[in-house]
């Protein structure tokens, strides 16, 4: 009799799960003992059926079923032991399902918010296929925190006045004033707010570890800076006293020289003033015994006999001169050597310039790029901060029939300003060369005629002084060997910073590292024949290189003083 009967008759309509100790209540409906009675501590009194809603006062005792309940019993060992489907099993921690029973029990897979229960895998399908609009969500363990402590309903209302979770009961005594939403809309309204300011985080925390990196980069820099200027000053040092022991050995030893000659000289006079002493005591005697004499013809016999007097000597004042241009020489020497001693400036971490860059930013000028005068693979775009340059790099390989008029040889393009006798200065931003990958590029100056030079040198000669940036160093293009004297700047980090000077009284263009105020290079003698416009290349072409994903930006930075030397 059991075969010929099917699942559906031995349901519970609480847990949706085979009876077990089935009761049946006065209004003859049939559930689980334990669910029922879990069913009526929930929903308080008075006692309602959960089909048909009839209450009972008093609550009524519960008591199994035992015909019904030998009948489930046969039913299910005539199943062969159907319900022992592989469940997950509940670890520490984790929700157990509320129907099931037994000592091992089974893992939650869903909690209904509408029938205030947690369901396995097996009575989450029978409870979806019963009650498709009842809201599930992930496994709850404790649901007494979704209630109302007052009407002991389920909170699924949200005051946005009071900043309180409602239920409905409590939503009916609210005032009208107040702004009350359902849990799902304010769910949804937060999740966007936290995703808008999970945004703002996110580009405050890359600003900040942006700024983390540029402040290592700037104290590595700094420190090596430093590192040099004490390596200079030790080194000066060492060699300022190497100098001063020889200039000393050498006043000793011409001291010592003179003071042997004085001494011979001295020696050698009083020798000479000795036998003259003795000469003259003589005389002296002899006149003395002819005077004593009263004899006028002896006096007058001896008289011939008389040694004459000795000549008169010219004698100077016997001094010792030890020269004092030794002296003076060292002294020519330290002051020489002084004006070699690297100037004490700033050292500094942010993106001040030190007291270089200082001086020269009174002759900041703001510089335009020119596209008229741009290689025909140079793209353009102006912003905020200035003109933006890139390289369309489908255009590199093509050939240009060589112009006066515009670059065709060299990626490159001049700037609308051009200066003669003026003072100027202006600053250039390589921003993300690094993560870009792009190798090659180069800033400075070149003639208005550089644009019809063949081929890609960048020398004075073809009317370019720029410092060339390669494998991660700036190099002059004069430089003699410039494998062996690179001048590495800011490698590491996102962008380089690099300002220009040129002063047309001096004829110089100099090349100064922003973030640090370091001073980079600076090509002197540059001659007066025709004016000279700042030049810019993102992506300098050359075969010999690898090449690389080129999308750099070369951004020129607007200026805030517009002052130009005269």
């Amino acid at each position: 009799m059991a075969l010929s009967m099917s699942e559906d008759q031995f349901l519970c309509s609480i847990c949706l799960g085979v009876f077990t100790d089935p009761a049946t209540i006065a209004c003859g409906h049939t559930f689980c003992k334990p669910c029922l009675e879990g069913y009526w501590k929930i929903s308080g009194e008075p006692a309602i059926c959960a089909l048909c809603k009839t209450s009972f006062t008093p609550t009524p005792n519960i008591q199994v079923n035992k015909v019904l309940r030998d009948l489930v019993e046969s039913f299910k060992g005539a199943r062969g032991g159907d319900e022992a489907v592989d469940q997950p099993t509940m670890a520490p921690g984790e929700v157990s399902c509320d129907i099931c029973i037994g000592d091992r029990m089974s893992k939650a897979v869903k909690t209904c918010l509408v029938c205030l229960s947690s369901y396995c895998l097996q009575h989450a399908r029978v409870h979806n296929a019963r009650f498709s609009r009842h809201q599930l969500v992930r496994p709850l363990a404790n649901l007494e925190e979704r209630m109302c402590p007052n009407h002991n309903r389920l909170l699924e209302r949200y005051c946005r006045t009071d900043k309180t979770m409602l239920c409905v009961a409590c939503d009916a005594h609210q005032a009208p004033a107040h702004l009350v939403v359902t849990m799902q809309v304010e769910f949804l309204a937060q999740k966007a707010q936290l995703a808008k300011d999970q945004t703002v985080v996110k580009e405050k925390l890359k600003a900040t570890l942006n700024e983390a990196e540029e402040l290592n980069s700037s104290v590595l820099l700094c420190e090596n800076e430093a590192v040099k200027q004490i390596e200079f000053v030790n080194a000066f040092r060492l060699a300022l006293v190497s100098k001063v022991g020889l200039i000393y050995d050498r006043y000793n030893i011409e001291a010592s020289r003179r003071v042997d000659e004085l001494e011979r000289t001295a020696s050698r006079w009083n020798r000479a003033l000795e036998e003259d002493i003795t000469a003259l005591m003589s005389r002296v005697f002899a006149l003395e015994r002819v005077i004593g004499s009263s004899d006028s013809f002896e006096l007058l016999n001896n008289l011939p006999s008389l040694a004459s007097a000795p000549s008169d000597r010219v004698r100077g004042p016997c001094s010792l001169f030890i020269p004092t241009d030794l002296l003076e020489n060292l002294v020519e020497n330290l002051l020489k050597n002084i004006d070699k001693l690297p100037k004490m400036s700033y050292l500094t971490t942010n993106c001040n310039a030190g007291s270089a860059i200082a001086l020269i930013k009174e002759f900041t000028v703001e510089v335009t790029p020119d596209p008229s005068t741009a290689h025909p693979s140079l793209l353009f775009r102006r912003g905020s901060h200035g003109c933006e340059i890139r390289v369309d790099r489908s255009k590199m390989a093509r050939k240009f029939p060589m112009s006066a008029q515009r670059f065709t040889q060299v990626p490159c393009v001049l700037a609308t300003q051009g200066f003669s006798s003026h003072r100027a200065y202006w600053e250039v931003e390589v921003e993300d060369w690094v993560g870009n990958g792009s190798d090659v590029w180069f800033i400075g100056v070149a003639t208005e005629s550089s644009m019809s030079s063949r081929g890609v040198s960048l020398t004075p000669e073809k009317g370019f002084w720029v410092l060339v940036h390669r494998e991660g160093r700036l190099w002059p293009t004069t430089t003699p060997n410039p494998a062996t004297t690179p001048m590495v700047i800011g490698t590491q980090m996102s962008k380089t910073h690099v300002g220009v000077y040129f002063d047309g009284r001096k004829r110089l263009v100099s090349f100064y590292d922003v973030l640090l105020g370091h001073h980079l290079y600076t090509y002197e003698h540059v001659p007066n024949i025709e004016r000279l416009f700042p030049v810019f290349s993102p992506d300098f072409f050359d075969p010999a290189f690898k090449l690389t994903n080129h999308a750099m930006i070369v951004r020129t930075q607007t200026a805030t003083n517009h002052v130009c030397g005269q």
